[in-house]
């Protein structure tokens, strides 16, 4: 006799809808290091399936993500939780033992016998309904209630009893509700670490301990690529400048040292983060922390900045602030985008502090070929790191995208001291 219905049907049907099986993993992955381009809503389609499920990616990873609408390269996030569940059961549900023909007879007889007695002999509780059936008139048909728009903590709240469970984890509304709370309660930070040591900053001809990565240790644990030779927690050489000592867990900022800007001195773009963890034959072994960018052998390294968090005030506005020059960005490139790294022409010795609001505005004038520009606002930047004479902002509001170097900046905002 065919069952229905079996088991291995669901589990091929379990194997199937996979997101894991479907890309052609093996095994789920349980982190994921962030790339340059990466979003919560792309990982949340890669890893489950559903791009709407981004919450979920951003409740259990709130220790590292800080806003969910910015995630850096080098950041290191969980896909999944403490518990795991199997999808598929490890052993099949044994079928029923077979029934011979005299059981089935048995039970056949046992059946009638059962069906005849209660024909014969009604129950007192069925003659007691019938009796008040007869004796109490029908009830008036009540008027429907008019229907109501449901809220979202009804849509957010726990399905009902009856309702069918999902196969595997936690209903999705559940999940939903969690993630939302997690992202209004979020504390805010108007200055984050990974953004302080990421943005970079203009050496101003500073003479600086630059060390040298030596390149990663062998036997090597992790396989490399072309593009990022060197992955997270990877075991990395570095040579000390001469005279200069570290110590077992001083971190050390990895950085390309770009072109230089005459008087403002080289660019240094940060490729990542190392903490040291030991020293061989005068050589000091250091693990990747946080990773930026592609480290490749060469590169130079730096003991890092203390970074000092800012509180949770939110910025107030100033009205006569400190105006200075827009220098642009690594790239040089005129077309700026949300978050890219920009410089300008002040520093600690001007005033500038972390936390600063610049606008970039365009001057009022007429061109040669008649054209009259007016004063406006291009763009919004928030200092993130300052040097003596220059500081390191980040774009956080474009209204035009064409934004030539020596454009004016003017400060309209900065946090309480």
């Amino acid at each position: 006799m065919l069952r229905p219905f079996s088991v291995k049907w669901l589990a091929m049907l379990a194997l199937v809808l996979s997101p894991a099986v479907a890309s052609g993993q093996g095994t789920p992955a349980q982190t994921h290091t962030v790339r340059p381009g990466d979003t919560l809503w792309d990982l949340a389609k890669q890893y489950r399936g559903d791009p709407f499920l981004w919450p979920d990616l951003y409740r259990m990873n709130t220790a590292v993500v800080e806003d969910p609408h910015w995630i850096y390269p080098g950041e290191m996030l969980q896909l999944s939780g403490d518990e795991t569940v199997a999808a598929v059961p490890a052993v099949d549900t044994p079928e029923p033992p077979a029934v011979t023909e005299s059981q089935g007879a048995q039970a056949a007889v046992a059946d009638s016998e059962v069906l005849s007695r209660s024909e014969a002999q009604p129950s007192s509780e069925s003659v007691a309904r019938t009796d008040s059936a007869v004796a109490e008139p029908e009830p008036p048909v009540e008027e429907p209630a008019p229907v109501r728009q449901a809220s979202l903590a009804e849509l957010t709240a726990h399905a009902p009893d009856n309702e069918m469970a999902p196969l595997f984890g936690t209903p999705r509304s559940n999940t939903l509700e969690e993630s939302i709370q997690a992202y209004t309660r979020k504390e805010y930070r108007p200055l984050r670490r990974s953004e302080f040591y990421s943005s970079g900053f203009l050496t101003e001809k500073q003479d600086l301990p630059w060390a040298k990565v030596v390149g990663p240790v062998t036997p090597s644990q992790i396989g490399g690529s072309v593009d990022n030779d060197v992955m997270p927690y990877r075991l990395v050489a570095i040579d000390a400048p001469r005279g200069a000592t570290y110590q077992i867990g001083d971190t050390l900022l990895l950085a390309r040292r770009s072109a230089d800007w005459g008087k403002y001195g080289e660019v240094v773009l940060p490729t990542g983060l190392a903490r040291v963890v030991d020293t061989v034959s005068g050589r000091y072994i250091a693990s990747v922390v946080a990773l930026y960018g592609p480290i490749r052998p060469g590169q130079a390294a730096l003991p890092v900045e203390k970074f000092t968090p800012a509180g949770s005030e939110h910025a107030v506005a100033v009205s006569d602030g400190i105006r200075g020059k827009f220098l642009g960005g690594p790239g040089r490139q005129d077309l700026k985008a949300p978050q890219m790294v920009a410089f300008i022409d002040k520093g600690r010795e001007d005033g500038v502090a972390p936390g600063d609001i610049f606008e970039i505005r365009r001057k009022a004038e007429r061109l040669d070929n008649g054209r009259q520009l007016i004063g406006e606002p291009l763009a919004v930047m928030q200092i993130v790191h300052v040097r003596g004479h220059t500081a390191t902002g980040r774009l956080i509001n474009i209204l035009l995208p064409d934004i030539a170097p020596g454009t004016e900046v003017r400060q309209v905002a900065k946090l309480p001291s």
